[in-house]
């Protein structure tokens, strides 16, 4: 009986201590020293989607200095895709009252702070980011197909920029091409900022996968026409450009750590 209580006794004692030396060799391996990374991916957000990419340079263990770049599509929150009924079955859909599409640069610098660390291939390293810079806005005209019956040509149709006081949905026929525009470009400059949670899950030390999530401001010197302002009027509501866009975002990101 004795012999078994010692037996039972030294097992615990090497299970704690294989634990405890596979525990440090888990930690050994997530201490290499990084000195810096590159990752990026997609993401979306509150008023549309965008694509980011960051090169991360480590300061110490812990923390992380920032270089990124975010291109993100911004909506208004009364679009509401349309189609034409009556229109022909190659017809594309379209936002009644949409005067611009609008797109933000955001180049940022950041820093990232380590909370907990991977300690296990398993586990999920834990951090949390601040970043601000420039937000560079971009408007571009949105141009409709616009139906012109005639006598001798029922099927006449224009692409034209949206005019709220000659287009209705009776005869917008659907969106016109998407490269029509280009050479109307305005730039509305502003500042960015946000602050998230990361968490990274990737099995591969070297290699970086990770989820992030948080919010973001946008912020410009004027109102940005991405609706016609007479026919938010004709809403009743209240509703209006927007000069401030706060949004709430999920970034996916896939990378790679190096150690030079």
């Amino acid at each position: 009986m004795r012999h078994s209580v010692h037996i039972f006794l030294a097992a615990i004692l090497l299970s704690a201590s294989l634990r405890a030396q596979n525990e440090t060799e888990l930690y050994d391996q997530v201490v290499v020293p990084y000195h810096h990374q590159w990752y990026g991916g997609a993401m979306i957000h509150s008023n549309g989607f965008g694509v980011h990419a960051t090169y991360a340079q480590y300061r110490d263990v812990k923390n992380l200095r920032l270089f990124g770049f975010e291109a993100v599509f911004m909506k208004h929150e009364k679009e509401i895709r349309r189609w034409n009924p009556l229109a022909q079955q190659d017809s594309r859909s379209y936002i009644f009252g949409k005067t611009n599409n609008f797109y933000v640069l955001r180049p940022y610098i950041g820093k990232k702070h380590i909370i907990a660390e991977k300690l296990r291939r398993s586990g999920v390293q834990f951090a949390y980011n601040w970043c601000v810079g420039p937000a560079i806005g971009i408007t571009k005209p949105v141009y409709l197909t616009i139906g012109y019956p005639e006598p001798f040509n029922p099927d006449y149709f224009l692409s034209e920029k949206f005019d709220p006081q000659k287009h209705y949905i009776d005869n917008i026929y659907g969106r016109a091409s998407s490269l029509l525009g280009l050479n109307e470009l305005r730039v509305y400059p502003g500042g960015f900022a946000k602050f998230s949670l990361t968490f990274e899950y990737s099995s591969d030390m070297d290699r970086l996968k990770s989820i992030e999530t948080g919010i973001a401001a946008d912020v410009f010197g004027a109102r940005v026409p991405i609706m016609s302002e007479a026919i938010l009027d004709e809403l009743e509501d209240g509703a209006k450009n927007h000069q401030v866009f706060l949004t709430l975002f999920l970034n996916f990101a896939f990378g790679k750590k190096f150690t030079d």
